[in-house]
C-alpha cells in the first residue's frame, strides 16, 4: 500500500496535509449546496470559505503553487457540481415533461368528454318554443340507419320545406311505424297540407308509397273539396295523384266522374283546373273522357291562350281520330293567323305543322309564307317561321328574303332585328341548295355584310355566314 509521501508524489504535491484532511468535510458540504445554476458562484464560495493552508506547503511549493492548487481545486469542484447540476436539471426536465404530458393527456381526455357531452346535448335538447319556425328544424338524425322523427317535425308540415324533405325521406324508408306517424298527422290536416307550397309534396308522396286503405282514406277526405283543390296551384298536383290512384279501381272511377262532371266548365276556365283535365287525358282511358271534348270545343279560344289550355288542345288532337277532332281543327284554322302571334297559341300552330292533317298543314304553310316578314319580327311569330323552315325548308322564302322592302333587302332588315336574326340563322344552317342564291347576293353587297357583322343582333349571323 502506498505511503502518504508516495500519494503526494503521485498527485504532484498539489494538496497539502491539511487540505487532504479537509476533503471529506468538503464532499459533505457539496451535497448540501443548492444546485440551481443561478445561485451557484464558485468564486463567491471560495471567498467566503477560504481553505487554510500550512506554512510547509507554502514554503515547499511557493505562492505560485498555492494559486495553482486553489485553481485546480475550485475548477474540479465547479466541474463536479455542474455535472451534478446538469443531471439534476435533466431529471427535473423529464419529470416536468412527463407531468406536462400527463396534464396534456388529461386535458385532451377532458376536452373529448366535454365535446361528447356537447354533442349529446345537441342531439337531445329541444328548441325553445319562442324560436322562429324557420330555425326549428333539426338536422336529420339517424339511429341504426333509421331516420328519427320528432313530434315537432310532424307539426310543421305546412310552410317548412326542410321538414317536408325529411318526411319524404322517411316515407321512402321501410319503417312502417314512422310512415304511420306521418300518415296520421297528414290525415288531420290533409286539406291544408295539400294546398301548402311544401306540404303538397308530402301528400303526393303518401299516394306513391301508402297502402290501399291509407290512400282510400285520404282520397275520401280530399274528394269532397275537389273544385277547391283543383283551382289551387299546389293542390292541383295532389289531384293528379288522386287520378293515378282511382284509375285502377272501377268503383272509385265512377264516383270520381260523378264528382268531376258538373265542374267541367269551371275547370276549363281556370288555369290550374286545365292542369287537372290535362292529367285526366294523360292518365285515364281516352274513351271515358269523350264527354269532355264538346266542352273543349266550346271554349277553345280561351284555352289556346293559357299555359295548360294549349297543352290540353294538343293532347286531344294527339289522342283522338280526325272524325272526333275535326270541329276543333276547323276552329283553330279559322284564327290560325292570330294564334301565330300568341304566347301559347304559337305552340298549337307548331304542333299542327309537325303532326296535323295534310289539309291543315297546307293552309298553315300558306299563311306563314304570305306573312313571312311580319311573323319573323314578332317574338312568338318567329317561332312558327323557324318550325316552318325546319319542316319545309327555306326554298319557298328565299325569294322573299332577296326582295327589297323600304329601299333595303329583307334579309338585311331581319339580320339586324332582335327576333328576325334567328330566322336568318335558321335559313343559313339549313344547308338547303336554295341558300346558294342568297350567298351570291351577299357577295354582291359586301358592305351590307360588314354592317350586319357590326350590328348588335347581326354578329352571329355574320359568323355563321363565314362558315357556310
Amino acid at each position: 500500500m502506498a505511503t502518504q509521501n508516495e500519494e503526494k508524489d503521485l498527485i504532484g504535491s498539489i494538496l497539502s496535509d491539511d487540505e487532504i484532511k479537509l476533503m471529506p468535510a468538503l464532499y459533505k458540504r457539496k451535497k448540501i449546496l443548492t444546485l440551481k445554476s443561478k445561485e451557484f458562484n464558485p468564486e463567491q464560495y471560495s471567498m467566503q470559505n477560504d481553505i487554510p493552508t500550512s506554512n510547509a506547503s507554502i514554503i515547499s511549493t511557493g505562492q505560485v503553487s498555492q494559486q495553482k492548487q486553489r485553481i485546480f481545486f475550485h475548477t474540479q469542484t465547479s466541474i463536479e457540481i455542474q455535472s451534478q447540476l446538469s443531471s439534476v436539471l435533466i431529471q427535473t426536465g423529464e419529470q416536468e415533461f412527463n407531468s406536462s404530458g400527463e396534464h396534456f393527456l388529461s386535458f385532451n381526455s377532458l376536452e373529448k368528454l366535454q365535446l361528447k357531452q356537447k354533442a349529446k346535448k345537441h342531439l337531445t335538447m329541444q328548441p325553445s318554443e319562442q324560436q322562429h319556425s324557420q330555425f326549428q328544424f333539426k338536422s336529420d338524425q339517424s339511429i341504426d340507419g333509421k331516420l328519427q322523427l320528432s313530434q315537432m317535425d310532424l307539426e310543421q308540415i305546412c310552410g317548412n320545406q326542410l321538414i317536408n324533405r325529411k318526411l319524404q325521406n322517411a316515407l321512402d324508408s321501410n319503417d312502417r311505424y314512422q310512415k304511420k306517424l306521418i300518415f296520421y298527422q297528414v290525415e288531420k290536416i290533409c286539406l291544408k297540407a295539400a294546398k301548402d307550397m311544401f306540404g303538397n309534396y308530402t301528400v303526393q308522396k303518401i299516394f306513391d308509397v301508402a297502402d290501399y286503405d291509407q290512400k282510400f282514406k285520404l282520397y275520401s277526405l280530399l274528394i269532397c273539396h275537389f273544385l277547391e283543390l283543383s283551382q289551387n296551384q299546389y293542390a292541383c298536383r295532389v289531384i293528379s295523384k288522386i287520378i293515378e290512384f282511382v284509375k285502377d279501381f272501377p268503383e272509385l272511377m265512377e264516383s270520381f266522374f260523378k264528382t268531376i262532371y258538373p265542374l267541367i266548365k269551371q275547370l276549363l276556365n281556370d288555369i290550374n283546373g286545365n292542369y287537372v283535365l290535362l292529367s285526366c287525358f294523360e292518365i285515364l282511358d281516352k274513351q271515358t273522357l269523350l264527354f269532355i271534348i264538346p266542352y273543349i270545343e266550346e271554349g277553345i279560344i280561351n284555352l289556346s291562350k293559357q299555359t295548360y289550355g294549349c297543352r290540353l288542345i294538343q293532347k286531344v288532337l294527339e289522342l283522338y281520330p280526325l272524325e272526333i277532332t275535326q270541329p276543333i281543327l276547323d276552329i283553330l284554322i279559322s284564327f290560325a293567323y292570330q294564334l301565330c302571334y300568341q304566347e301559347f297559341g304559337n305552340y298549337i300552330i307548331q304542333f299542327l305543322l309537325k303532326s296535323g292533317p295534310q289539309k291543315e298543314k297546307i293552309i298553315l304553310c300558306q299563311i306563314i309564307k304570305d306573312n313571312f316578314e311580319q311573323l319573323s319580327i314578332n317574338k312568338f311569330g318567329s317561332n312558327t317561321v323557324e318550325k316552318y323552315i325546319d319542316l319545309m325548308g327555306p326554298s319557298q322564302i328565299i325569294k322573299n328574303l332577296c326582295k327589297k322592302q323600304t329601299d333595303q333587302f329583307v334579309f338585311y332588315n331581319l339580320s339586324i332585328h332582335p327576333f328576325g336574326n334567328y330566322v336568318i340563322k335558321k335559313v343559313l344552317i339549313s344547308r338547303d341548295p336554295s341558300v346558294h342564291y342568297l350567298k351570291q347576293l351577299f357577295k354582291q353587297h359586301p358592305d351590307l355584310i360588314q354592317q350586319i357583322k357590326n350590328s348588335e343582333f347581326g354578329q352571329r349571323v355574320g359568323l355563321i355566314f363565314d362558315t357556310v
